[in-house]
């Protein structure tokens, strides 16, 4: 009878670590706050994952920059500060050269094409692939800003309208707007409201959603809709480490949640941009927005300014560049294709 139980308690026993080995915590480390359409998608990425794995899983967020800052957070996973992460291809130029391609110019401003495009091309493309794991870290998915718009002061409805005046820019989008005869102007969006009031700028770049967040119609009440690509040098890693503790079968899960997070966070943020749009342009007087789309003869024109600024990124990355490139372009026309 003692033997009997003691090899049930062996077998309890080592149960007991199996299951025990089988759960894992992974702590997520991203620089912003718990609010907005994309926050709102990673708590939804957490619960999936949670649900589906029976509850080994689970993500601990650490909003806000409180475990690593948005420039420590590339390094901070690859180290095992955090296990997962948001990371910025514009924080850390260098390691991250080709993820870069993300935040070019370039003729894209559908968000669920533009994230699945990114998505193929971090998962498949060989540069992409050894860049990520030359970082110390492992891809997972991505997000967008959703497309470039501006909001100005005064009535603007053509690029040629935008000559001379003072407009708050960055990146990539900055250097083509400079191309068109704009002052731009380098300021955070925290400074825009009171630049905008005060005449020191005449227009800022950026997405309906955030135009609403900073309160920016409140003193500038046109908007000239760009539909203007999309930053997306911005997604998800996980160290290696933190990767391979889990299962075969949560791995399996886990990818699956990570690709399906693309298509749940193009309806969110889709949606969050309906509403901003919509409540700018039917807000009170002192609030409201007109909005002008630019025309089709304006889009291939900024196309084509965009066009060197997309060719300095090729020089800078080297021969590796068109091929990258070539390779994305290719992504954005094959998901055009089945998303419309």
């Amino acid at each position: 009878m003692s033997m009997k139980l003691g090899l049930f308690a062996v077998v309890a026993m080592a149960c007991s670590v199996a299951s025990a080995s089988a759960e894992v915590t992974l702590r997520f480390s991203d620089y912003g706050p718990n609010r907005g359409a994309r926050a709102e998608a990673l708590e939804w990425f957490a619960s999936q994952l949670k649900s589906r794995t029976n509850g080994q899983v689970k993500i601990n967020f650490y909003w806000g920059g409180s475990l690593l800052s948005g420039k420590e957070t590339l390094g901070g996973i690859a180290s095992g500060v955090a296990d997962m992460g948001t990371i910025v291809g514009f924080f850390t130029p260098k390691k991250l050269q080709f993820y870069n391609i993300g935040d070019l110019p370039v003729k894209n401003s559908d968000m669920r094409v533009g994230m699945r495009a990114m998505y193929d091309l971090s998962r498949e493309n060989p540069q992409l692939q050894k860049e990520f794991k030359d970082a110390g870290v492992r891809y997972v998915t991505n997000y967008t800003t959703g497309p470039v718009q501006l909001i100005c002061k005064r009535k603007v409805s053509n690029l040629d309208d935008l000559k001379g005046l003072k407009i708050r820019a960055s990146g990539p989008y900055r250097d083509t707007l400079d191309r068109l005869g704009v002052q731009a102007i380098s300021l955070s969006q925290a400074d825009v409201y009171q630049a905008l009031d005060s005449g020191l700028v005449d227009c800022n770049q950026g997405y309906y959603y955030q135009f609403l967040a900073y309160r920016q119609n409140e003193v500038a009440h046109n908007v000239l809709e760009l539909n203007w690509g999309q930053n997306m040098s911005f997604g998800v890693a996980i160290s290696p480490a933190s990767y391979n503790q889990m299962t075969d079968e949560q791995k399996r899960v886990f990818d699956k949640v990570a690709s399906e997070f693309i298509d749940h966070l193009a309806d969110a943020m889709e949606a969050e941009n309906k509403v901003a749009k919509s409540k700018m342009q039917n807000a009170a007087d002192s609030a409201s927005i007109t909005v002008r789309p630019i025309t089709e003869e304006d889009a291939e024109k900024l196309a084509k300014a965009s066009r060197v600024s997309i060719d300095d990124w090729i020089k800078r990355v080297g021969k590796e560049g068109s091929s990258v490139l070539a390779d994305y372009e290719q992504n954005i026309k094959k998901h055009s294709a089945q998303n419309h």
